[in-house]
Formats: structure tokens, sequence, C-alpha cells
């Protein structure tokens, strides 16, 4: 390199160690946002609601382009790591597509608007660059997707993300680029907090971290076969099927998916009753409940009786997976990705 030194040759204006950084908060941020929708789908079931807690979480989306500009201190890079980000989770197969690219990339650019109002690294800039960033999800999946979704439950998931993006993402960044600075591992400008908060913030994220793994290791399915489910719990008869094993058994619904942020039309959907396939195994007198499970490891429950009786709650076929289309009910009440249907 002409004897040039690697922190002083760059891109623009952007040395080598800084370009490193930014790739680096990229990489792990986008590997680590599967993740995080596994930790969504955890406290979803411990609350027992079967939706927000994507939007409850959504500070940690945005915790690395923060950590980026913090730790390089350059104007844009949070922008570099947004659109680098969104393209690690782009190729790892993301499950918004080539779009998360665009929703990563709006991000970045409000993580730098917000840094940007104030000449020295403050806990305040942090906490607005966050909220701003975080709540811009909404808004693009709003614009692009659910055109028909009532505007205060736009604005409700947006607040959720806020306040998350405040909380998770700037507060939580401040800290932990204060405690690397504390540690002598960052020449980040970030004002060093006290020995408590840096606890906290460390506490906050191995918190995060642990119970994410538990879902992980004890909820998530990441590697049940694509085209089966599996019937179980109190039957006479457990089973796994696939969608071949009930051809010529298809109904026929009209339904509308009009879920928490979620909106579609209403069109047909042709699929096998479950309770054709719950017939088949056979559940036991005393069973009263159905719990349907994705592989992603949101559930439902419903009365077993009105599954049984209900010829609207059917499997359709997606590809290689099903997905419980539940005819005139909630949209919170139909399943992507059904691999495990129990009896209880």
């Amino acid at each position: 390199m002409g004897g040039a030194d690697s922190h002083s040759v760059g891109l623009g204006r952007f040395t080598v160690r800084e370009i490193v950084l930014a790739a680096a908060m990229a990489s792990v941020g986008g590997a680590m946002s599967a993740y995080v929708g596994y930790l969504g789908n955890l406290i979803n079931r411990l609350v027992g609601v079967p939706f927000g807690a994507g939007q409850i979480l959504a500070g940690l989306h945005i915790l690395w382009p923060l950590l980026a500009a913090g730790l390089t201190g350059r104007p844009g890079a949070g922008t570099l790591t947004g659109v680098a980000k969104g393209m690690v989770e782009f190729l790892m197969g993301g499950t918004h597509g080539v779009v998360i690219v665009l929703v990563s990339a709006v991000q970045g650019v409000l993580v730098d608007v917000g840094l940007s109002l104030s000449p020295r690294p403050a806990l305040w800039t942090y906490v607005i660059a966050g909220t701003g960033a975080a709540a811009s999800n909404v808004f693009v999946f709003q614009a692009l997707y659910f055109s028909g979704v009532p505007p205060s439950y736009v604005l409700f998931m947006a607040g959720l993300a806020a306040v998350s993006g405040a909380l998770l993402g700037g507060w939580l960044a401040y800290d932990l680029l204060g405690a690397l600075s504390r540690a002598g591992l960052s020449r980040s400008p970030v004002l060093r907090p006290g020995p408590a908060r840096t606890w906290a913030a460390a506490g906050v994220a191995l918190a995060l971290m642990a119970g994410g793994g538990y879902y992980y290791l004890d909820v998530w399915e990441p590697f049940g076969e694509d085209t089966s489910a599996r019937v179980g719990g109190a039957v006479e008869h457990p089973l796994t099927f696939s969608y071949g094993d009930w051809e010529g058994e298809e109904v026929t619904v009209d339904a509308e998916l009009a879920g928490a942020i979620t909106y579609e039309p209403e069109r047909p959907y042709t699929g096998v009753p479950l309770s054709v396939v719950l017939e088949a195994a056979h559940p036991v007198a005393e069973a009263s409940e159905l719990v349907v499970r994705g592989r992603d490891g949101y559930e439902v429950s419903f009365s077993l009786l009105k599954v049984m009786e209900d010829q609207e709650f059917i499997l359709v076929r997606e590809g290689d997976r099903l997905r419980l289309v539940a005819g005139s009910y909630s949209g919170t009440l139909w399943v992507r990705d059904v691999v495990h249907v129990e009896v209880r």
C-alpha cells in the first residue's frame, strides 16, 4: 500500500479501521436479527399475547448502527452500517426479502440524523436517534404492505418500537460504548458512565441473550422437515403428515386476514380441514384444547370441540410448508409454517 498506515487508508472519508468496524457491526447485527425474532416469540409466549414483541424489541435491531456510529465517530457510519446490515440479513435468507435492505438503510440514515443534533456525543442524541430509527420500520412496512391497517394500529406499533429504540437502542448503545471506553477497549468519545450504569447495561444485554438462547434451544424448531407436521399430545395415534396425505379432501373457504398489523383482502383459500387430520389421530375423550405451533415458536390455542365442528380451520399448502387459515377468525389465530399440532 505504498507504506500507508492501514488506519489512514480508506474508502472516501472512512479509514480502513472504520470500515472494518462498520462491517463487523453490520455482520453481527444482520446475523442477530433472526435471533431477536426468536426472543420476540418467547416474550409473546410468556405474556400470552400473539403480537407486539417484535416492536418491543425493535431497539435491538438498530443497536448495531448506533454502536458503529459511536465507535467510529464518523457522520454516515450509521447509514453505511444500516445498508450493510440489511444486505447481510437478506443474503442470510431473512423473511422480509430484499425489502429489509431498504428498512435497514432508512434506520441507518435516521441514526446519523439523530446523532448529528449535537456536536458532542450525549445520551439524549442517542435516545432520539434510537427512537426515530426503531419506529421507522413500522412506517416503511406500512407504506409497502399494510395499506388496509387502521392508523391507530400503526401508531400503537410505532409507539412500542419508539420506546424500544430509546431504551434498547439509544440508551443501551450509549452505555455499552461508555463501558468499552471505561475498560480502555475503545477510543469512543462517549462519556463514561459510572460502574452502576456499566453493570446495568451489561446485565440487560446478558439477560436478553440468555432469553433468546433459551428460546432457540428449547422452543424453536430449526431442523424440522419443511414438508411435514406432527400431531401429538392427548391422541391415540400420534402421526406425522404432509399435505399430500390428504389430497382429495380439500375444501375452499373465503377468508380475510385481519391481523394486528397485517391485512390481506378476502380471497378463497383451498386446504384440508384440520378436523380431518385430527380425526385420524383420534383425540382422547378427555381432551379439550388444541395448540398449533409454527416453526418459529409462535403458537395459538383453540377449543378442540370448536375446531372439530368448524370446517373453516384449514391447512393450506404454501410451497413445501403448511399454513393454518382460521376462516373468519382474527388474523392473529392464523399460523404460518405449521410444524406441530398438540392436543391437550
